[in-house]
């Protein structure tokens, strides 16, 4: 509930702080004096547009428990600072969004100005089944409705993962294709780069071989023409001593060395095999594209290989669940639309019920030609059942009912709410109504009043009234009035205690406090204390 509402600033309140009953709580003043500058305070907090001034600050404290509140204590702020809106949750900067999305669970308001939330078609099934008091019946329903939409993501994820398998088994075969074709060796990319690398730079392998082989030729006092004359001189010598026999020695095998050399020269092959040039273009083509495309070196696609094998026999080799997961999907699928079509039932049967139940509730309100009627309509399956319900109402006699949205005021709206309300108990724990009583009196407001009390034993309610008959019913009574101070309006707000209840009543039945006004006053209460047994 809302416990207290906390004003530093607002408009032309100042430092006000208000603490409410959890029951009924009736504010009433002079004609004009704003007696919906309270509402408008609170819904301020929850983010309603306007012309705020700047350091407006209004802080309101709720006793509930949810993941938000601190010890069972919620409290939401704004304020506007340097013409900017500042939220705050338990005292700390938020999101309007969030500030929203948490209010919207706590208070509802009702008056010509508000938002109505009897406009949301989805808030008309919550009133309905609330009343037909089928929640046990949901829940049960909703166990399997949720274990069937698991089984069917679950179902429609092998689909896709079959069909993803599929694609991917021909994937792989035409990458380890690919690849087993190319039939890539360990280190053939560096032998065919230097056999190409070979024939690139033939014409200068050609004059070197050429070169070498004139100094080293015999002819033209070459290199080994000349180890031969000093192997000769020095034969004649060797058998001096054993020194010279070793340098011999040495000098006869350079001139094995040299002359090996020269002829493996002269075997070198120095002509250009075109076919095999463009046979290692080719394959070294194939090499890099590979490994660009698979974004790895030549010992990378080997093992690249291997690994697309191991994938492919693990995916040729896996289970298909979808026919067993498929047979058991269909017998949930049974048994959740019986399910939902039993809940359908029991809301088709009572219709009649529950629209004449409204209908004597609403010509207690003055409504007396009303006509209310409740539509059910076939949807899509989903988590509340087949049934989409919507409430149609009629105010006059020879209209067909239409829905609320098109032909219902804000009053008529907010006193069909207390009629749903109070036949369902399906609420927010704090509802604020903003004149509700505009246009009846008499009998009809007692009526109203006998309602609203009888509202208030299972909800908050705060409402602004002018009819004396509905300020009785009141836990709590504040008065709003305003005065000019230092030539600027100020409103002051005040609960009244006993005494000031009944002069306050009794200026609200005949404009003036005098000794029979207050005596008719006092009667009034006396009543409104029988009405609220």
């Amino acid at each position: 509930m809302l416990s207290s509402i906390n004003i530093k600033k607002f408009l032309y309140i100042k430092d006000i702080e208000i603490d409410f009953s959890p029951h009924m709580n009736v504010f009433t003043g002079e004609t004009g004096v704003g007696k919906s500058l309270i509402i408008d305070a609170i819904t301020f907090v929850l983010g309603e547009k306007g012309n705020y001034q700047e350091e407006d600050f209004v802080e309101l404290t709720f006793e509930v428990e949810n993941q938000y509140s601190e010890d069972g204590i919620l409290t939401l702020a704004r304020q506007i600072k340097n013409g900017k809106s500042i939220y705050y949750i338990n005292g700390r900067k938020s999101g309007k969004s969030l500030l929203e999305e948490i209010s919207k669970d706590l208070i509802e308001i009702h008056g010509q100005h508000y938002s109505q939330r009897l406009f949301d078609k989805e808030y008309h099934r919550e009133i309905y089944d609330k009343y037909l008091k089928i929640e046990d019946k949901l829940i049960e329903y909703q166990k399997i409705y949720n274990e069937y939409q698991k089984l069917k993501k679950e179902y429609q994820e092998i689909i896709q993962k079959q069909s993803d398998r599929l694609r991917k088994i021909d994937f792989l075969n035409f990458q380890i294709n690919e690849l087993k074709n190319a039939n890539i060796k360990e280190g053939e990319k560096q032998k065919l780069e230097e056999e190409y690398n070979y024939y690139l730079n033939i014409q200068s392998i050609k004059e070197s071989i050429e070169f070498v082989k004139s100094l080293i030729s015999e002819d033209n006092c070459g290199i080994l023409q000349n180890v031969s004359l000093a192997v000769k001189s020095f034969s004649k010598i060797s058998t001096i001593n054993e020194k010279l026999s070793t340098l011999l020695d040495s000098l006869e095998n350079a001139k094995s060395i040299i002359e090996e050399v020269y002829y493996s020269l002269e075997d070198f092959e120095l002509d250009i095999d075109q076919n095999r040039l463009s046979m290692i273009e080719e394959r070294l083509n194939t090499i890099n594209n590979l490994e660009r495309k698979y974004t790895t070196d030549e010992k990378g696609l080997i093992k690249l290989l291997n690994q697309m094998e191991e994938e492919l026999n693990s995916l040729l080799h896996l289970e298909d669940k979808a026919p067993q997961l498929e047979k058991h999907l269909k017998d949930l699928e049974k048994q959740t639309i019986k399910m939902a079509k039993e809940i359908s039932d029991i809301r088709k049967s009572k219709t009649k019920e529950f629209e004449t139940l409204v209908v004597e509730h609403l010509k207690d309100l003055a409504f007396k030609s009303a006509d209310f009627k409740v539509l059910i309509e076939e949807k899509q399956l989903d988590r509340y059942g087949i049934d989409k319900v919507q409430f149609l109402f009629s105010a006059n006699k020879g209209f067909e009912p239409k829905p609320l949205d098109e032909i219902a005021s804000g009053g008529e709206i907010s006193r069909i709410s207390l009629v749903l309300k109070l036949i369902s108990k399906k609420s927010v724990n704090t509802l604020i109504f903003d004149e509700i009583d505009t246009g009846i009196g008499g009998m009809t407001a007692v009526s109203m009043a006998k309602k609203l009390k009888q509202l208030s034993k299972d909800f908050q309610v705060i409402l602004i009234t002018h009819l004396p008959q509905i300020a009785v019913i009141g836990d709590k009574h504040f008065f709003i009035d305003k005065k000019e101070e230092d030539g600027k309006t100020v409103a002051l707000v005040k609960q009244l205690n006993s005494e000031e209840r009944v002069k306050e009543i009794a200026r609200m039945l005949s404009g003036i406090v005098n000794e029979k006004s207050i005596n008719l006053a006092k009667e009034l209460l006396k009543q409104g204390e029988g009405w609220t047994k």
